[in-house]
């Protein structure tokens, strides 16, 4: 099937990613929300029209009901004859739905659905000029038996396949069905991908918002986009209020539609951040938008009921918008779990579906960025929903090697580490042999990776603030440092000068200790061995280690920037850089070496003639990717490699392995060194 549209995913965090959506030459970002449009009121008194939805509110896309045109007779024909986008004087984006729910709200019963065929009203979208038309799905209620939902689903399904072959130049929308079974909405999912659709809606979820149901929600979300993947852009059907929003664009939905703005302003409803107040309750606006700007509640109270709502309409679209806004910064700066968690304080059932996601981690971390910027931890961050936690605690329990020790210092308060006095008391004991573990709310943190992601730029609650069974977990998570330490163990608050501890700190031993440990969690087990020996040879101890590498240390910080080891006639071979901002490796062009002769588990395989050009320094675009280690995640550096196995590049993913193979545009890794670079040493072999 001929590619209508094109998904370009930029930047991701947790399953929630910035992307761009072209459909017929018109390109909008994503996560982006589209107002409902009903064409019967369009020019109506005090209606908001979709010219200034476009110019005012900035919305470059919008929905309109396909279904309602049709079955009038004056505005079918206007359709037919003018199109769509001359109707209703909009050169936007334009999405149309099909009656799928108009079927459910007003049917009779099952069977009993809108008096159009399936093939006719996807015919009739096509004809008037639609840029996303939609099937007429079967709308599968979450009350479902299992038996009816799967007979409700297999029509879907059949009508998508049918609807592909008439859908001429228009995009086509095949939503995801299923009921509350999520075996379905997976399989759903899966069989909408595999037809080959490049758009899907999540439908049938209406009822579960209008009944506080968002646990369920964010089950049937993860469920149906597990099915479909991460390349399909994702729309959440009816999904308009700004509370839910920021929790289903973490999990990976891009596009919303809402049709509250208006409704909620006929009501006197007026809308905001954590909840819906009537107008006839308030004495104030907790808002500065140009309509709060202008009148106060009384102001309102008075004027006619049509004035009345077009300005609650304008007003509701402001908040949809800032939520929206703010949704796009959290993605790009890396905090839209801080904004979820926010949003869990809003309703209880709200906090319930935050507390789902810790079942949902796999899932999660399998599209999160390797690190992204400093957080705070609340009582939902530690109840270990974010990946990050996870994959600390699992590369500590996988690829930390512990270091020969004579006895185990535990720091037990962890806001203390970054006193100046502590910091020279830890580096001591750890230089002269004793295994220095800080106790944190994610589990054990040897001292020599304190400063990886996420460790040090997690803002910790105080132990005496955390309750009793909380402070029991992180008591208990210490366990395996107990049973695998070889002899006394000290446990430190970082007030009083533990004993045992005399001379001073072996810097250049902790230094080689701490860049060993951090190259072995992030890079892993290599052929066999650890990345750092892969890197800088076989060592026993760290003092023989340290003799061998040269440590360059910024001048204001004193934190380590590059790793090099000596090479022939003198010069210098750089391997490794540290980034200040998460405390992990870039690797520089001999270093990508290296892990490549040894058979790394970070490889990008391209197509030989495009990889010719990443040799050249220019980025890899997620369609010439052939194969990519399951393992890779946003953010980690990999190595780009041809088919017959030459290394052209080392660079950092934009996107997950998984999106990398099945995405059909957009960058799949920046590069940042290719081995056709002037500026790229030579192959060198120790």
């Amino acid at each position: 099937m001929e590619t209508i549209s094109k998904f370009e995913v930029r930047e991701c965090d947790l399953a929630g990613r910035i992307g761009r959506f072209t459909v017929r030459g018109k390109t909008i970002e994503t996560p982006n929300l589209m107002p409902v449009v009903n064409p019967n009121i369009v020019g109506g008194e005090n209606a908001v029209t979709p010219v200034e939805l476009r110019e005012t509110f900035g919305h470059d896309i919008i929905i309109t009901n396909s279904y309602i045109i049709r079955r009038g007779d004056r505005l079918r024909e206007r359709a037919l004859d003018e199109g769509l986008h001359k109707m209703l004087d909009y050169d936007g984006m334009i999405m149309t739905d099909s009656g799928t729910f108009q079927s459910y709200m007003y049917g009779s019963g099952k069977g009993k659905e809108v008096d159009v065929t399936p093939l006719e009203i996807v015919a009739f979208q096509r004809d008037i000029g639609s840029d996303i038309g939609t099937i007429l799905d079967r709308f599968t209620v979450p009350s479902s038996t299992w038996e009816d939902a799967k007979q409700d689903l297999d029509i879907t399904l059949d009508r998508g396949s049918r609807s592909l072959e008439v859908m001429g130049d228009m995009e086509l929308a095949i939503p995801v069905q299923g009921g509350a079974h999520m075996d379905l909405r997976e399989l759903s999912g899966r069989s909408v991908r595999e037809m080959g659709a490049a758009y899907s809606p999540i439908g049938g979820v209406v009822p579960l918002m209008e009944s506080y149901r968002y646990s369920d929600l964010v089950d049937v979300i993860v469920a149906g986009k597990t099915g479909l993947g991460p390349s399909i852009p994702t729309h959440l059907f009816g999904a308009g209020h700004p509370m839910v929003l920021p929790l289903a664009a973490a999990l990976g939905c891009d596009l919303f539609d809402s049709a509250s703005y208006a409704k909620f302003a006929q009501d006197g409803r007026y809308m905001t951040r954590d909840r819906t107040r009537h107008l006839r309750d308030m004495d104030s606006f907790p808002c500065s938008c140009p309509v709060c700007s202008r009148y106060d509640p009384s102001d309102l109270k008075e004027m006619p009921e049509r004035e009345r709502a077009g300005l609650l309409s304008r007003h509701n679209l402001w908040s949809l918008r800032g939520i929206m806004n703010e949704i796009r910064i959290s993605l790009k700066e890396g905090t839209i779990w801080e904004m979820v968690e926010r949003s869990a304080s809003y309703h209880p059932a709200m906090y319930s579906a935050v507390r789902r996601l810790e079942q949902h981690k796999g899932y999660l971390e399998e599209s999160a960025p390797r690190s992204t910027r400093r957080f705070m931890c609340s009582d939902l961050t530690l109840s270990r929903c974010r990946p990050e936690f996870q994959r600390f605690t699992d590369g500590v329990g996988s690829y930390y090697q512990t270091p020969d020790h004579g006895r185990t210092m535990i720091l037990t308060d962890w806001g203390r580490v970054h006193s100046t006095k502590v910091e020279e008391v830890l580096k001591r004991a750890s230089s002269s042999g004793d295994w220095v573990v800080i106790r944190t709310p994610l589990g054990p943190a040897p001292y020599d990776i304190e400063d990886m992601y996420p460790v040090s730029q997690s803002v910790f609650p105080q132990p005496g603030s955390l309750p009793d069974e909380v402070m029991e977990d992180i008591v208990s998570s210490m366990e395996p440092i107990r049973q695998g330490s070889n002899g006394e163990m000290v446990h430190w608050t970082g007030v009083d000068d533990p004993p045992g501890i005399e001379g001073a700190a072996n810097e250049a031993s902790f230094l080689a200790l701490k860049v060993a440990n951090i190259v072995r969690m992030q890079f892993g087990i290599i052929g066999g061995k650890g990345a750092d020996e892969v890197l800088f040879g076989s060592w026993d101890t760290t003092r023989e280690l340290a003799s061998r590498l040269i440590i360059k240390r910024s001048r204001r910080t004193g934190k380590i920037r590059n790793v090099m080891v000596p090479g022939p006639d003198g010069k210098e071979i750089h391997l490794l850089s540290l980034r200040a901002e998460d405390g992990m490796f870039t690797l520089k062009i001999e270093g990508a070496r290296r892990l490549h002769g040894a058979g790394s588990g970070w490889r990008v395989v391209v197509e030989d003639e495009t990889g010719e050009y990443n040799a050249q320094g220019y980025n890899v675009f997620c369609k010439f990717v052939r194969s990519a280690d399951e393992n890779i995640r946003p953010g980690d550096e990999v190595l780009v490699v041809g088919e017959n196995g030459d290394l052209f590049a080392v660079g950092k993913a934009t996107v997950s392995s998984r999106l990398m193979l099945e995405a059909k545009a957009g960058v799949g890794v920046k590069v940042r060194e290719g081995v056709k670079d002037k500026k790229a040493p030579q192959p060198f072999s120790p």
